[in-house]
């Protein structure tokens, strides 16, 4: 506070506010008189310690007329500052009161603002645990529904499936008793077609025939001694007939083939010669056209594959009628695990194994008819444990190992393009699987991708696509496929244990799943297989040692009896079936 007289105020605390005053000079305190004019400062002396022009301390002299003046002075100053002490405090005590007065209206605001915030809070959780109740409740309605539909289903369900197999059981009765009574329609029907024949026999000895412009004359007995064939049932009038203008049967076909044919009836004590390969193909073809056979029975062939020591070459041929093997011309070349099928009386084998090589692309051919091995066109991959089948005129080759890693690659034959003509792979890499020819399509089931499978691909040659079907019962590699009496069975073979299979499984198309049957009556790997009439042949194979037994399945008696073993016991071979 500046008095006037340069002096600063003694109360000019730091942290106090600063109230002004008035000064010594001109002010003039309430209840007090001003400064007498006559009062004279330089009267009364006193000595103050105030700072000099050049910043030091040093007295400086204040002049008063005498001390009454003095006295009032002091007295007029203390009235003034204890006026303006009151003041401040009353201006500092409303400021706290102020400031008191916000403080509580804060935390009047805080409080509220704060329980609003747990009401809130409190009505969400409120809400939530509602919504988690109606959801809690809604899960357990639902489950029960649930429950309750799956029950009925279960219970419908097992009804239907009863009602279905009493259903089957009684259509099987009637088809058997359906099968009984057509079958002695048959005989019946057959007795009396020999009783006509016997008598056209007897009423005409010679028959003239027209084939292909040439006119053919041979007994009656010649023309029907080979009994549902075509000239059988022409000669009997089971076939209706084209006649020329003179009333001959006609036949409109190669009649120079006509006549080796007709020479065999003759005489079919050995089947007909031919001058080469192609000559031999077209007389098998026109002798299967008129139902000729030239061996009583069918030509079932082991070819190759190993006795435990060598890579074989050697083929033997099963004699049906005696009930015994008999060697046979052996292939040019040592093979095991090769892939082979029949096609139009002539056996092919592709790929495979020896000695010199770890997969094989060359293809031999066995001509049948004329006892002749040939060579045919090689793979275009080369191939071991590749599986094979026969379809529609053409021979495939599937999967397989190349020496170096499994193959999904497939390809096919076909005889009139005399080539191999690589197809859609398969969806999975399979070697040592198994084929068959089922409903027109070719099966292909189990082997090994590095792991052994029990998988199943089906191939639409139509759609040229590959799709899955109803995996296998158990794991098989090295097994064998084949479709008997319209059914698909896969058996034999081995599993991720290196257990050996004597299982048999049975294809159910109605159901869509695999059914066991019995089993072989020697658990088999390796095996050769193929079918043989009504029955399904299994030869050779290993089991601990290298085979050389042959047993047979009868699909109609779930049945199986051995057979007469082979000349050498192999395994890694083809079984092959001809009828010729």
């Amino acid at each position: 506070m500046d008095f006037g007289d340069g002096f600063g105020s003694p109360f000019d605390v730091p942290g106090l506010p600063t109230i002004p005053g008035p000064s010594i000079r001109d002010s003039h305190l309430p209840g007090t008189a001003p400064m007498s004019p006559g009062f004279d400062e330089g009267r009364l002396r006193t000595e103050v310690q105030m700072p000099s022009a050049s910043g030091t301390l040093g007295p400086v002299p204040v002049r008063l007329s005498s001390q009454d003046e003095f006295s009032t002075m002091s007295a007029e100053i203390k009235r003034t500052f204890t006026l303006w002490v009151q003041k401040a405090e009353k201006q500092l005590q409303e400021d706290h009161s102020a400031l008191q007065r916000e403080r509580d209206a804060f935390e009047e605001e805080k409080a509220r603002v704060w329980q609003e915030f747990v009401s809130q809070k409190q009505a969400e959780y409120d809400r939530i645990r509602d919504d988690r109740r109606r959801a809690e409740l809604e899960v357990q309605n639902s489950a029960r529904q649930i429950r309750q539909e799956r029950e009925e289903s279960r219970a419908r369900l097992k009804q239907e499936r009863e009602q279905i197999e009493k259903e089957v059981l009684q259509g099987r009765r009637r088809f058997l008793l359906e099968r009984e009574k057509f079958r002695m329609e048959y005989e019946a029907a057959e007795k009396e077609r020999q009783r006509v024949s016997e008598h056209n026999v007897a009423t005409e000895t010679m028959v003239d025939i027209n084939v292909g412009g040439v006119i053919f004359e041979a007994s009656r007995h010649t023309f029907t001694q080979q009994p549902g064939s075509l000239l059988e049932r022409l000669m009997t009038g089971r076939l209706q007939a084209q006649r020329d203008r003179d009333g001959r049967i006609f036949l409109d076909r190669d009649s120079s083939l006509f006549r080796s044919i007709l020479n065999f009836l003759r005489d079919p004590s050995a089947p007909p010669p031919s001058r080469d390969a192609s000559d031999s193909e077209a007389l098998c073809k026109e002798a299967e056209h008129l139902g000729i056979r030239f061996y009583p029975y069918p030509l079932v062939y082991a070819i190759g594959g190993h006795d435990g020591v060598d890579h074989l070459s050697a083929t033997e041929v099963l004699d049906v009628e005696n009930q015994c093997w008999r060697p046979c011309k052996p292939m040019h070349t040592e093979r095991t695990y090769f892939g082979g099928e029949v096609l139009y009386s002539r056996l092919y084998l592709y790929g495979g194994q020896n000695l010199e090589y770890k997969a094989l692309c060359e293809t031999e051919c066995f001509d049948c008819l004329r006892g002749a091995w040939m060579p045919g066109p090689d793979l275009n991959v080369p191939r071991r444990s590749c599986a094979s089948a026969q379809l529609g005129g053409r021979i495939y080759a599937l999967g397989g190992f190349d020496g170096t890693q499994i193959l999904s690659h497939v390809e096919a034959f076909d005889p009139r393009m005399k080539s191999w003509m690589p197809l859609e792979h398969m969806t999975v890499p399979r070697s040592s699987a198994s084929a068959a020819a089922f409903n027109g399509q070719l099966w292909v089931l189990g082997g090994t991708s590095g792991s052994r499978l029990r998988s199943v691909e089906r191939y639409d040659p139509r759609a040229g696509k590959w799709e899955t079907g109803a995996d296998l019962i158990e794991v098989r590699s090295t097994g064998r496929a084949c479709c008997c009496l319209d059914r698909l069975y896969a058996y034999g073979g081995t599993d991720q244990n290196q257990r050996v299979h004597s299982s048999l499984e049975a294809y159910n198309p109605e159901a869509g799943s695999w059914i066991f049957r019995k089993s072989m009556q020697v658990p088999r790997m390796d095996f050769g297989s193929c079918v043989l009439s009504d029955s399904i042949m299994a030869s050779g194979g290993q089991h601990g040692e290298v085979l050389s037994s042959t047993e047979f399945y009868r699909p109609e008696l779930d049945d199986w009896q051995l057979g007469p073993p082979m000349l050498s016991p192999r395994y890694g071979h083809q079984l092959l079936l001809v009828n010729l």
